[in-house]
């Protein structure tokens, strides 16, 4: 197969696959974005969001759960359902 083919093969490839990766029902996003997001500050160590003075630190997968998604320990993300 000359690389011309090849080239024009990879792509089609590439876009078809594009749209089925965008129809995933879920979303995985790292807790120490979802703290910074609210204004806080993520200490990976334990775990753990500052959101400032004057209020107490929440745990990651307290701030999963209050955004209807669940927690993995491993991977320190959230993974919540994806609009439909």
């Amino acid at each position: 197969m000359d690389s011309r083919k090849m080239l024009l093969t990879t792509a089609m490839v590439a876009l078809l696959a594009l749209p089925l990766a965008a129809c995933s029902s879920t979303a995985s996003i790292r807790t120490s974005r979802l703290c910074t997001a609210a204004g806080g500050t993520y200490n990976a160590s334990d775990k753990t969001c500052d959101p400032g003075a004057g209020k107490g630190k929440k745990q990651a997968k307290a701030i999963c759960d209050s955004h209807g998604g669940v927690y993995d320990t491993v991977l320190d993300m959230c993974e919540m359902p994806g609009d439909k």
